[in-house]
């Protein structure tokens, strides 16, 4: 009786987004009735509102454009851009891609002016994408580049993202491959994931990392490629050969690629204690759409911590390509998640408690749980933990947790007793 309950309340829910790190975003709907991984929404001109919802396999969404792309261990090239051709006055596809212009730092000190479609700083040549850095004054700043995002053209929520690229050399530069949210907080309370970043000054070691409410800036979690030399790579070259660089992305970790080597990592739960006393958002607000951003800066606080070597302009940043890919956790499924393992308050106090258990597992992968309190939906979160606030005084509050996974399946719910 519980599960059609919940069924219930499930096909009620909607998720809505507002104005967050600077953007506005439609409406999302989620539903059971999906059949592929809930990771895609696409939005932009003309806008296209809320999540869609197909009983078709991911396998043939595969766009035109990606259909030569290999399928590795599951994972379904589901959007990419190959920059074959430039195209006339925007030379990027502006159906995936807008410019972002301007200057002023961004928040970094950043020197450069971000230009809007200039043919000196963008090109497409031999298959390749190529952002180019100059040394010119333009609108009060020293240097000129791109940057580009999806950001109002498609966002996602998990998945594996990759480039293929060749990095710029010398002190000064600073470029980037890297995500942020649709959501409705400041930076860095929204999360930031930098899935390649680079500065000319250190030019062999290239940094993932990500940024949360309590770990940011030089506090960031993530890896480097250091830790894979010399035992799994003798020696990198960033600037003269080509190399892939990517994050696999789930409900509870990230994970960073360099040539399909992991260099890093990190867990949602990786620093949950006894003495947890915040919402599971504060560290791992990575449980909802983003978008990707490919820039070349010049200077700044990382950047230019070595100062800026004149001499190297013009400074490419040449992509031979962007791919994002899925996996289908609904085809196949066979089979309901565990019930959940072991529920334990690791807080408390007056009317809240924080409360973690042990992942439920699935034969393809579990997607959220679901949180009641005395009956009443309270939390839906795609991670083992939950900050419970307005829990009743003097009273023995019944929790109920229950899995779900991406076909819609439920587990056994469990109980426990929170006594506020």
């Amino acid at each position: 009786m519980f599960k059609k309950l919940l069924i219930l309340s499930i096909l009620s829910l909607a998720m809505t987004t507002i104005v967050g790190c600077g953007l506005i975003t439609p409406t999302t709907t989620e539903s059971t009735t999906e059949s592929t991984t809930d990771t895609t929404e696409t939005t932009g001109t003309p806008a296209t509102t809320g999540t869609t919802t197909t009983n078709t396999s991911l396998i043939d969404l595969i766009p035109a454009e990606c259909s030569d792309i290999a399928i590795v261990d599951g994972w379904i090239p589901t959007w990419c851009d190959e920059f074959e051709a430039a195209l006339p006055t925007t030379i990027i596809d502006p159906t995936k891609w807008a410019f972002v212009s301007g200057g002023g730092g961004f928040g970094n000190q950043e020197l450069q002016y971000y230009k809007n479609a200039d043919p000196d700083n963008i090109a497409i040549r031999d298959g390749a994408l190529v952002i180019t850095a100059l040394k010119e004054v333009y609108s009060a700043n020293n240097y000129t580049s791109t940057k580009l995002w999806t950001r109002n053209k498609i966002n996602w929520k998990y998945g594996k993202f990759e480039v293929r690229a060749k990095l710029p050399s010398g002190r000064g530069t600073w470029p980037a491959f890297w995500m942020m949210p649709t959501t409705d907080s400041a930076w860095p309370d929204c999360g930031e994931i930098d899935i390649m970043e680079h500065v000319g000054y250190d030019m062999n070691t290239v940094l993932g990392t990500v940024h949360t409410e309590r770990f940011s800036g030089t506090n960031g979690r993530g890896g480097n490629t250091d830790s894979l030399i010399p035992n799994t790579i003798a020696s990198i070259d960033v600037a003269n050969t080509y190399h892939t660089y990517g994050i696999i992305w789930n409900e509870d970790r990230i994970e960073w690629y360099f040539d399909g080597h992991l260099f890093g990592s990190v867990d949602a739960d990786q620093f949950w204690g006894n003495s947890y006393s915040a919402d599971t958002s504060v560290d791992w607000p990575f449980n909802k759409q983003f978008y990707l951003i490919l820039n070349l800066a010049i200077g700044g606080t990382w950047g230019g911590a070595q100062g800026i070597d004149d001499t190297i302009f013009p400074a490419t940043f040449t992509i031979d390509y962007v791919r994002v890919f899925q996996r289908d956790y609904v085809t196949g499924d066979t089979g309901s998640p565990s019930t959940i393992r072991t529920p334990r308050i690791y807080w408390q106090s007056g009317t809240q408690a924080f409360i973690a258990w042990t992942p439920s597992t699935d034969d393809l992968r579990v997607k959220s749980y679901y949180v009641y309190v005395n009956g009443i939906m309270s939390k839906k979160t795609s991670v083992n933990a939950v900050l419970l606030i307005n829990l009743r005084l003097s009273f023995d509050n019944v929790v109920t947790i229950i899995a779900e996974d991406y076909a819609g399946n439920l587990s056994d719910s469990v109980d426990m007793i929170v006594t506020a």
